[in-house]
């Protein structure tokens, strides 16, 4: 059963056409990398699928939701990680985590251990009270990893998440990610090499634009 579909996605700005009649189909647990050169429009492509930019033309749908007529019920069923570091660092990593618990709604009895697993999950418990701001660039992408997945989102978007990680961290973090799938949640990363993406048993797709 597909988590994603679109049909003709694209989008435009002015007279360029970023992305260029996108049809994908995702299933339930798998892992998908969207490839392709800079300025191919994959960023713009992860964009629209995630509500954060409407489709010129087409249509997508994720977990069922319609990406236009219903944004918020996609959104409450997905992670996203970001191209650009996003984490805030006046917080710690231990309070970015715990606001986006509440952010997401996580039941308060459930907040604290979920907080924690993540924090184990990703490698920084040690450094869960020190301030992001004095964080490494990898420290802060496997925080903002760890925040995408808080809320055990079926669909998880990541824009390039191995951007600023060492290549034995890339390796590692790509594992686990797969892992992620095999519990029935599904991801669509965004790589700029083919070596980069998909990962274990996983698919790949390329955008294009005009």
């Amino acid at each position: 059963m597909s988590i994603l579909e679109t049909h003709n996605l694209t989008r435009r700005f002015g007279q360029m056409t970023a992305v260029k009649d996108l049809n994908i189909a995702i299933e339930t647990g798998e892992v998908f990398g969207l490839l392709g050169p800079n300025g191919a429009g994959k960023t713009t492509a992860i964009k629209m699928l995630t509500t954060l930019l409407p489709p010129s033309e087409g249509d997508a749908t994720v977990a069922g939701y319609d990406i236009v007529h219903h944004p918020a019920s996609v959104r409450r069923v997905i992670g996203y990680v970001p191209q650009m570091l996003s984490a805030d660092g006046t917080l710690s990593g231990y309070e970015n985590l715990m606001v986006f618990a509440k952010l997401y709604d996580l039941p308060r009895a459930e907040r604290e251990q979920r907080v924690r697993d993540s924090l184990a999950f990703i490698g920084l418990t040690e450094s869960a009270n020190k301030m992001v701001k004095d964080y490494s660039g990898g420290m802060i992408r496997r925080l903002e990893i760890a925040q995408s997945m808080l809320h055990r989102p079926p669909m998880l978007f990541l824009d390039e998440p191995t951007v600023g990680l060492d290549p034995l961290a890339q390796a590692v973090r790509h594992d686990d990610l797969a892992d992620h799938a095999l519990h029935g949640r599904s991801r669509c990363a965004v790589q700029p090499r083919r070596h980069h993406a998909p990962g274990r048993g996983g698919r790949a797709g390329h955008t294009r634009g005009a």
